[in-house]
């Protein structure tokens, strides 16, 4: 559940994922009556819980043995801390994007990401800490939710977290008030209790509640802010039920990893995980080995026994010798360079098995005689229980349904509405995928042909800032040598409202972007910075779709709130004037599928209106007394230099130099092709033969 939410195309499933977010967040019987709080005192409540459970772990750590304990905390935080304020992720859309609250909600995401600057987002600096201790499965994914260091348990917030932030239409209330809990928690208190020399950077590094920057807004102080927003719309028991849920699952993730790190302290601990991940593969390579009268393969079949056995008959064997480990074989003989489990440890592993060797007989440790030794080895076999489970253990209402009917084929215009929010009702991630295939294909009718569009060929050694230069020269030379009539106020008026379906979604065709992996990726987080741009950084007033409904009121068009069905029918909007922002809206439910595509579409889009279609709309706004504000700003963002169209062409450079290309430069052509594509998908060829082009290669290409 955990991997499968990662995706930045994973859409919940009705089967295995939605029941178990829902049950996680609301479980069979529902939950006991609490007395009515004030968002304020759940705060205090939150910080208060997590001081006293720093102290609980400072005690855990404190014990013999602490690298061991260290390392168990650390891997043990990975799940939450590597996706820190991914649960924000899906939370704006183009439907909701002026908002105030979903602007709020950006504000704080946009700080987790470290905006503007790739590999910034709290996750990567979490990633630092684990890779300063050598942790290998340090990156979130498949890996670390098969990582022998981690335990099951520590996969169940992050896993419930992450599967609602791709549902945000079911689960915002709820997911507003886990972000306030967890902002107020600030570090969690297991690495909070580390000391300074455990980690490479200040503690309160890992603050969520804490700016990150000194020009930045707490983000503590604006989930307040969206949690009283919300309550303020009556959902106000919906905050607080996922504050509380929130605050519940942080207390049962602390109780057992407190408990697995005292355990982390026994002498036997590391050693004994360690044999209990290798089992199954050992007892097919060198399960004949004898080991007091018995095959190495009985002894791994009984691992669930737990260590007792095992560990003693290895420590009093003749492979180990105790205090000793430059005199054992199990070292110099078995693991070592001509030895039959030659590479089967790691440098990392060898050196725990030597540090074990080096401590016995210690007290508490297999050859420990002592009456508390027995209930030490009986703690670590209940421990390993939670060491591999494969899946999370809440219990599961049935799932709903799946939805009457399918999305079908509709136009343009009936699709726009569905396409606004990140729901996914049965059928319309097909109809997205479908329609932008065709599209693109139909991009690619003729294209090397036309008057304008990219090189033919990417330059790996100058990149496209001189492409851009020269492009950017010859609109500008192309609207001095011209003198292009003014619209009347009536065409004016007209084209400004045709466009707007396009504009209000301002950004659009970048809201995949906003996934947490990619939104920081060195390519994705131009792309990102560009989006956050779009919507005026969080600022209201500085929203672009709300710049832009602005002066559609200065010309007398009050249109009805985006996302409403009112929007979509408004009898003053041509049918083709949807056609091109439900592109951008399918397009963008692919960032990874279709990521060169968008790339290109992202340039020909941050660059259409530099140089010359700026100035023109200024010179017609002007004469005809409406505001120039929303293409001032454009023509200011989307310079050449350090703007949009900037950000577009380094996306694209970083994004090819990325590129695997074990075949030459056909990988990279074969890449640039599409970002062609893409850049040509703003403004496609029309007519009849571009139309069956455009659907029979793309069926064809399905195939």
């Amino acid at each position: 559940m955990y991997a499968r939410a990662l995706h930045p195309e994973q859409h919940p499933s009705p089967g295995p994922d939605l029941p178990v977010a829902r049950a996680a967040i609301d479980p069979v019987g529902g939950r006991p009556a609490e007395p009515e709080r004030d968002l304020a005192g759940l705060v205090d409540e939150a910080r208060r819980w997590a001081s006293e459970r720093e102290q609980g772990f400072r005690s855990a750590l404190a014990g013999p043995h602490r690298a061991s304990a260290r390392r168990c905390v650390l891997g043990n935080c990975a799940p939450l801390a590597l996706s820190a304020g991914a649960w924000l992720q899906w939370l704006s859309s183009a439907g909701n994007a002026e908002s105030e609250l979903t602007l709020t909600l950006l504000r704080i995401y946009s700080s987790d990401l470290g905006v503007g600057y790739p590999l910034a987002d709290r996750g990567s600096e979490y990633r630092a800490v684990l890779r300063a201790h050598r942790f290998k499965d340090e990156a979130p994914g498949p890996r670390l939710a098969a990582s022998d260091q981690v335990e099951s348990f520590s996969f169940r917030l992050p896993a419930v977290l992450l599967t609602m932030s791709r549902l945000p239409d079911r689960f915002r209330p709820e997911l507003v008030g886990a972000d306030l809990c967890l902002r107020a928690v600030g570090v969690l208190p297991p690495l909070a209790a580390l000391e300074p020399e455990d980690v490479p950077v200040p503690v309160d590094t890992f603050d969520l509640g804490r700016a990150r920057a000194p020009d930045e807004p707490v983000p503590l102080e604006l989930a307040l802010s969206a949690a009283r927003a919300l309550t303020d719309r009556g959902a106000g028991d919906r905050v607080r039920h996922g504050f509380r849920w929130a605050a519940e699952e942080l207390a049962l993730w602390c109780d057992a990893l407190e408990q697995e790190t005292r355990l982390a302290t026994h002498p036997d601990y590391p050693v004994w995980r360690l044999i209990w991940a290798r089992s199954r593969q050992a007892s097919v390579y060198h399960g004949q080995l004898p080991l007091e009268g018995r095959p190495l393969s009985e002894w791994f079949a009984g691992v669930d026994a737990g260590p007792s056995g095992f560990l003693r008959a290895l420590a009093r064997s003749t492979l180990v010798r105790p205090g000793e480990p430059d005199r054992s074989p199990l070292v110099c003989g078995l693991i070592g360079e001509k030895g039959p489990m030659f590479r089967v440890f790691t440098e990392q592993e060898i050196a725990l098995l030597r540090d074990w060797i080096t401590h016995l007989p210690q007290e508490g440790s297999a050859l420990d005689a002592g009456e508390d030794a027995h209930e030490r080895h009986r703690r670590l076999r209940v421990a390993q229980g939670s060491w591999h489970r494969s899946d999370l253990e809440i219990d599961a209402r049935p799932a709903d349904g799946p939805a009457a009917g399918d999305f079908g084929r509709p136009k343009a215009r009936s699709a726009y509405r569905a396409l606004l929010s990140r729901a996914e009702p049965p059928g319309l991630r097909q109809f997205a995928h479908r329609y932008a295939r065709r599209w693109l294909a139909r991009s690619r009718f003729r294209r090397d042909k036309a008057e304008r569009g990219l090189p033919a060929r990417w330059d790996p050694d100058n990149g496209l800032r001189g492409w851009l230069a020269t492009e950017h020269d010859r609109h500008g030379a192309v609207w001095a040598a011209g003198d292009p009539p003014l619209p009347s106020r009536e065409e004016l008026v007209e084209s400004t409202l045709q466009l707007a379906p396009l504009i209000l979604i301002d950004g659009g065709w970048l809201q995949g972007y906003t996934d947490y992996r990619l939104a920081s990726s060195p390519a994705g987080h131009f792309l990102f910075q560009t989006y956050w741009d779009e919507l005026g950084n969080g600022i209201w007033r500085q929203n672009h779709p709300k710049i832009y409904r602005d002066l559609l009121r200065e010309m007398g068009v009050e249109l009805p709130p985006t996302d409403s069905e009112e929007f979509a029918a408004w009898p003053g909007f041509d049918d083709r004037s949807f056609a091109l922002p439900v592109f951008w809206l399918c397009i963008a439910k692919f960032p990874q599928t279709f990521a060169p595509e968008i790339l290109g579409l992202n340039l020909a889009m941050e660059l259409s209106g530099v140089g010359g279609s700026y100035r023109d709309a200024q010179v017609a706004l002007r004469h005809h007394g409406f505001s120039t504000r929303f293409v001032d700003l454009h023509n200011t963002i989307d310079n050449v230099s350090t703007g949009h169209s900037a950000w577009a062409v380094d996306a694209i450079d970083t994004f090819l130099a990325e590129q695997p290309d074990p075949a030459g430069r056909r990988t990279t052509d074969a890449v640039w092709q599409r970002i062609r594509d893409g850049y040509r998908s703003l403004s496609p060829p029309e007519g009849l033969a571009a139309r069956v082009y455009g659907a029979l290669t793309a069926e064809i290409g399905r195939r």
